[in-house]
C-alpha cells in the first residue's frame, strides 16, 4: 500500500500539521494544547472534577491532574472541594483564567480555518460527522458539544 492510500498514515500527517498549527498560534500565551482543552471544557462546564474532564477529553486522569496542576500554578484554574462529595475537587476558571481561554480559543480557531480552509464547509462538516463516528465507535464514548467553533 502506498502512503497516500493509508488512511492511518494520513491522519497521522493531518493531525501533526493541525497539531503544530495550533501549537504555535496559542505559543504566547503559554499553554499546551491539552491544557486549551482543559479551559474551553470549564469554559463550558465550571465545576468538572479531574477525572470528568479526563472523560471528556479521551486523556488519562493524569494527564489531566499534571494539566491542572499547571493551570492553577499559573492561577489560571481554582480548583474547590465539592460540597456534596468532599473528596472531590472542581476546577473553576479564575478571571484571567477566563481572559486566557477566550484568548487561546480564539487563536485555536484561527489556526483551524488555516488548516481546514482548503475544505468548503460541506467538506468540513461531513469530514467532522465521519471523524466522530470513528471516535465514539472507538472509544464507546459520545462526544460532548461545546459552545465553541462550529455547529
Amino acid at each position: 500500500m502506498e502512503q497516500k492510500d493509508n488512511i492511518l498514515w494520513l491522519l497521522k500527517q493531518a493531525w501533526y500539521f493541525s497539531l503544530t498549527s495550533v501549537n504555535e498560534s496559542v505559543s504566547e500565551h503559554g499553554v499546551s494544547t491539552a491544557q486549551i482543552g482543559m479551559l474551553r471544557q470549564l469554559a463550558s462546564e465550571p465545576g468538572l472534577s479531574g477525572a470528568e474532564l479526563a472523560r471528556r477529553m479521551l486523556i488519562s486522569p493524569q494527564g489531566v491532574q499534571l494539566g491542572l496542576k499547571e493551570l492553577e500554578r499559573r492561577e489560571l484554574v481554582e480548583r474547590k472541594q465539592d460540597p456534596q462529595h468532599g473528596r472531590i475537587l472542581q476546577a473553576f476558571l479564575t478571571e484571567n483564567g477566563r481572559k486566557v481561554a477566550e484568548a487561546v480559543v480564539s487563536d485555536a480557531i484561527t489556526a483551524q480555518d488555516k488548516v481546514f480552509g482548503v475544505l468548503s464547509d460541506a467538506e468540513q462538516a461531513t469530514l467532522r460527522e465521519l471523524l466522530g463516528r470513528i471516535i465514539e465507535q472507538g472509544t464507546g464514548h459520545e462526544l460532548h458539544h461545546d459552545h465553541i467553533g462550529p455547529e
